[in-house]
């Protein structure tokens, strides 16, 4: 069994983290650290971790960890990325892996120079819905690509989320823009030559964002994100010969569909076989780590051009003015 080491008690962890884990069945949930010892020792307590510890750095050192999971706040996986690295253990980290390109440039030159094994949380990239789309367009189901649509919305009702503290690198773009932009980047492997965007402020962070990102042969990215729309991951793939429609991009189920469109042709494929949302991302790590498959989705080989073009939107959208 893989033995998992976690930094801190956040919300994912026993709602996408641990339950995928459990479904793998190779895996086990073994240190958890918070900087509340009482907090540790009552969630590995209810989620069934073999050990708690009151701080991070105990995880770390434990040497019967496998690998690391960091889900804390986005402002501190930098520092803990960096740290996690010393060891030489696995690292899972969540998306984004930084607020800033120069950060993310950094760990992925330490994280080379170590030939580490350190992945970025987008689990969609590792489910057969997303492969099976990137493979169609590939093999040229809808011709050459020219738009993608990406969507991302969500209700974000409490006042005290830390996705709404701009010293915790938060705002929609952080926290779900990234995803529409990693997309395109996996399937462009490129980096956008002009941006126009603008960001609907709450407070110091974004609440909503609108952008269009044009790529190298006019392929262009035109995506939404917003904390104050209900759920949605719409995802459309326009091609010169066709489209591909997704309705749950990031999240799917057994019932979520893949829409190819040709001319009036439409077919329908269902990838998903039911599994949880992380669990085809730990098994993937699961396998690497016992040395049954080479490793994919490294931050070292597909996270640069992500950090480069939110960098990039960053610096060049326009804000529009605070509501609160």
């Amino acid at each position: 069994m893989i033995r998992w080491g976690i930094l801190g008690t956040a919300g994912i962890v026993k709602s996408a983290f641990l339950p995928a884990l459990h479904e793998t069945r190779t895996g086990v949930a073994w240190h958890i650290g918070s900087r509340d010892l009482a907090r540790a020792e009552q969630f590995a307590k209810d989620y069934n971790v073999a050990r708690a510890s009151g701080s991070y750095q105990a995880v770390l050192d434990d040497d019967q960890v496998d690998a690391i999971y960091i889900p804390l706040p986005n402002h501190l996986h930098y520092e803990w990325t960096l740290k996690a690295l010393q060891t030489g253990k696995a690292i899972l980290c969540e998306k984004p892996l930084t607020g800033s390109l120069a950060q993310t440039q950094e760990i992925i030159e330490r994280a080379q120079q170590r030939h580490a094994l350190l992945w970025e949380a987008y689990a969609f990239q590792f489910q057969p819905q997303w492969q099976r789309v990137e493979e169609l367009i590939r093999q040229g189901a809808i011709g050459a690509p020219q738009e993608i649509h990406g969507t991302f919305n969500t209700v974000l009702a409490r006042t005290d989320d830390v996705r709404w503290v701009k010293a915790f690198d938060g705002g929609a773009f952080n926290d779900l823009g990234c995803y529409p932009v990693h997309i395109t980047s996996l399937l462009l492997k490129d980096t956008p030559h002009q941006v126009i965007a603008q960001a609907l402020m709450k407070g110091e962070v974004d609440g909503a964002m609108w952008g269009m990102l044009t790529y190298p042969d006019q392929v262009q990215l035109m995506m939404n994100v917003s904390f104050f729309r209900r759920y949605d991951t719409f995802t459309r793939f326009v091609g010169t010969e066709g489209e591909i429609r997704i309705t749950k991009m990031y999240h799917p189920g057994a019932r979520d569909a893949i829409e190819w469109r040709q001319g009036n042709r439409v077919i329908y494929e269902y990838p998903m076989k039911g599994q949880l949302p992380f669990t085809d991302m730990l098994s993937h790590i699961h396998q690497v780590l016992r040395q049954e498959c080479q490793p994919v989705q490294l931050v070292t080989d597909v996270g640069l051009p992500t950090a480069q073009t939110m960098e990039l939107v960053r610096r060049s959208w326009h804000e529009l003015p605070s509501f609160a």
